[in-house]
């Protein structure tokens, strides 16, 4: 089987079945390919060492990836033409100390249907004055498509600018740039270069070093509105992971606007945010959400006690 038809085999079951991710994975001169689902990862099949070898050059080559290097860890990300439409693709390799490269491959659903929560009524309120909005929650929870939403509703027909290490989504009405270290594009330079275009939404993807965090901080607090997601496992998480990266207690009070709390349960968005007392959070509203899910059926007892947050993760 050619490679380009296995490549759109594969991701066409994926699509139909809603895997969230594939997995590549070098093991004893073949490779194995598992599937990652909302509730679980699965193996799905073997490929011959050269056919996960040439089908992984086939990915990174349509994303835009260095195809000699084999053992750095490379970003990517392409849009795929299959039978359904297209679908948005984001990417990972990394090669192990034998130099044999794996990937993971993630599907970005959203791009393609609506994302619906089961609390949006606090949408009308979650929007107030410039300054900084983090989102946050586990990966695959929707939170830049959280973020997309939002600049479409509140800042329709307005400069926004997106910087992100690769764009997942793409919005036409948007500037979207590409972290490219390679050519010193990198988050502080390209944040920097925004500012002088004077944006009214300014869109990072995510905080991942402090060099980052230092550069969105004093774009917020200079006047911009700006948009960007941290790592956390509750809102109050999200000060202790800023504080960890350098920022201060006046850093912060002086730039935070909102923090929201997100996670997918059921197949739809649940969330929380606060807009004061950051730190003093606690997950009391939370876990009443995921009880009245329960009391509703929407899901069983053992996924809520999953899903509920312990007041220790919320410190």
């Amino acid at each position: 089987m050619m490679i380009q038809v296995l490549a759109k085999t594969l991701l066409q079951k994926a699509v139909d079945q809603m895997v969230h991710d594939l997995y590549f994975v070098a093991l004893e001169g073949k490779y194995s390919l598992y599937f990652r689902t909302a509730t679980e990862r699965r193996f799905e099949r073997e490929l011959d060492f050269e056919q996960g070898q040439a089908l992984i050059a086939h990915m990174k080559f349509l994303s835009g990836m260095n195809l000699g290097e084999s053992r750095r860890v490379q970003l990517g990300a392409c849009t795929y033409v299959l039978d359904t439409g297209e679908q948005r693709l984001r990417l990972s390799t990394v090669g192990d100390f034998h130099g044999q490269e794996s990937l993971v491959i993630r599907l970005l659903h959203h791009q393609q249907n609506q994302l619906h929560f089961w609390n949006s009524e606090i949408f009308n309120t979650f929007i107030g004055g410039r300054g900084l909005y983090l989102f946050s929650g586990p990966v695959g929870s929707g939170k830049t498509s959280l973020m997309y939403k939002f600049a479409r509703e509140h800042f329709k027909n307005q400069q926004v600018i997106c910087i992100e290490d690769p764009v997942e989504l793409v919005e036409t009405e948007f500037l979207q740039l590409q972290v490219n270290k390679v050519i010193g594009n990198d988050y502080d330079a390209l944040i920097k270069l925004s500012l002088r275009h004077r944006p009214d939404l300014l869109i990072v993807g995510e905080i991942r070093d402090s060099q980052t965090a230092k550069a969105v901080l004093r774009a917020s607090l200079t006047g911009y509105t700006v948009f960007s997601t941290v790592h956390a496992r509750s809102i109050s998480g999200v000060i202790s992971r800023l504080k960890e990266l350098g920022l201060t207690d006046w850093e912060l009070q002086s730039s935070l606007q909102r923090v929201i709390y997100q996670r997918l349960i059921a197949g739809k968005g649940l969330l929380v945010y606060e807009k004061e007392k950051f730190e003093e959070w606690q997950p009391d509203e939370w876990n009443s959400q995921i009880d009245q899910l329960v009391a509703d059926g929407f899901i069983s007892a053992v996924t809520a006690a999953h899903e509920k947050i312990e007041f220790s993760e919320a410190d």
